[in-house]
C-alpha cells in the first residue's frame, strides 16, 4: 500500500514538474521578439563583378545575368528569433530612354517650303505586349518569391538580378526602389523598404563619337550640295524622326548631340550614388565630358561646310 501511494506521489510530481518547465519555456518564449529584418546596405554592381568573387556560391552564379545591374543587398536580424525574408519586390519608376542619333538623310520635298522642322512619323520603340522574365521596362511594382533565411543576431548578403526585358543595351535608365516581405510575426506583417536608386538597365552606356558626328555633317553638306547645288528650301534633312530646314540642320544636329550627352551624364551621376565600385561610371564620365568638350569644334566644322559652300 506504502509503494502505491508513494507512485502516485511521484507521478503527481513529475506531472507537476513538467507543467513548471513548460510554463516557464513559454513565458520565455514570449519574452523573445520576433525575427526583426532590417537593411544594412544596398549598392549597385555588374553581374560580372560578383560573378569574379573567389569564393561566390555555384548556386548565386546560376541566378546573375550578365551585363544586367545586380542589388547587393545586406540586412541584419537584430531580434531573438530566426527571420525569413520571403519576397523581394522592387518598385520601378522614372524610366530613361537615350537613342541613337540617326544619321542624317537628305531628301528632297518637290514644291514643299522647309522653314522649320517638321515631325515625320513617330516609330514604336519596342512592343506592347506581356512579359515574361522578370519585370518589363515598364513603371510598377514586381514581386518575386524567395526564401531566404537570416538567423538571429546576424548579417547576411544576397544579390538580386534585375532583368528589364525590353531594355535597349546602353539605352535605358531607370530608378528601382526595394521592399522585403519577413513574412507574419505578433505584430503583424513584417517588412523592410530601401530608397530609390538609379541604374543603368543592359550593358555599358552607349553614345556616338565626336568624329562620328564630324562625318556625318560633311556626308551631310555634301549631299545637300549634290541635290540642291543652288540651295532651296525644298531641301530637308530627316533625323529621329523630325525633317529639318537644310539651312539649320546641321546646327539641330549638334544641338540633339550635345543634349544626349548632357542627359547621359545627368543619369550616370546618379548611378553613381550606389555603386559599388565607381571607377567604370568616372570612366565613362569622363569620356563623355571629353566628347562635350568636342561641341564647339563642331559647330566650328559646320560652319566652315557653309563657308566653304559644301552646304546652303
Amino acid at each position: 500500500m506504502l509503494v502505491a501511494v508513494m507512485g502516485a506521489v511521484g507521478g503527481i510530481v513529475a506531472a507537476a514538474v513538467g507543467a513548471v518547465i513548460a510554463a516557464w519555456a513559454t513565458l520565455r518564449a514570449r519574452g523573445k521578439q520576433d525575427g526583426a529584418i532590417s537593411f544594412v546596405d544596398v549598392t549597385v554592381k555588374d553581374a560580372e563583378t560578383v560573378l569574379a568573387e573567389p569564393d561566390a556560391d555555384a548556386r548565386v552564379l546560376g541566378e546573375l545575368v550578365p551585363e544586367r545591374p545586380v542589388l547587393d543587398i545586406a540586412v541584419c536580424n537584430e531580434g531573438d528569433l530566426d527571420g525569413i525574408v520571403r519576397r523581394v519586390q522592387v518598385d520601378v519608376k522614372g524610366l530613361l530612354h537615350v537613342p541613337p542619333i540617326e544619321p542624317p538623310f537628305v531628301l528632297v520635298l518637290p514644291g514643299a517650303t522647309i522653314t522649320a522642322p517638321l515631325s515625320a512619323q513617330q516609330r514604336r520603340m519596342g512592343p506592347s505586349a506581356a512579359y515574361a522574365v522578370n519585370f518589363p521596362l515598364r513603371e510598377g511594382s514586381y514581386r518575386h518569391s524567395v526564401s531566404q533565411l537570416i538567423p538571429a543576431g546576424t548579417v547576411d548578403r544576397f544579390a538580386v538580378s534585375l532583368v528589364a526585358t525590353e531594355a535597349e543595351r546602353g539605352r535605358d535608365f531607370y530608378g528601382v526602389s526595394l521592399s522585403l516581405d519577413c513574412g507574419r510575426t505578433k505584430k503583424g506583417r513584417a517588412s523592410a523598404t530601401w530608397d530609390s536608386v538609379r541604374v543603368l538597365a543592359y550593358g555599358p552606356p552607349a553614345w556616338e563619337s565626336p568624329d562620328e558626328i564630324r562625318e556625318r555633317l560633311s556626308r551631310t553638306a555634301d549631299r545637300v550640295r549634290e541635290l540642291a547645288p543652288s540651295g532651296g528650301e525644298s531641301v530637308g534633312v530627316l533625323f529621329n524622326s523630325t525633317v529639318h530646314p537644310a539651312r539649320t540642320a546641321m546646327d539641330d544636329y549638334i544641338t540633339v548631340y550635345e543634349n544626349k550627352l548632357k542627359v547621359l551624364t545627368a543619369a550616370l551621376g546618379e548611378c553613381l550614388k550606389y555603386a559599388a565600385d565607381d571607377t567604370r561610371i568616372r570612366t565613362w564620365l569622363t569620356e563623355l565630358e571629353r566628347a562635350i568638350e568636342e561641341i564647339e569644334p563642331l559647330r566650328h566644322h559646320a560652319t566652315a561646310l557653309r563657308a566653304s559652300g559644301g552646304h546652303p
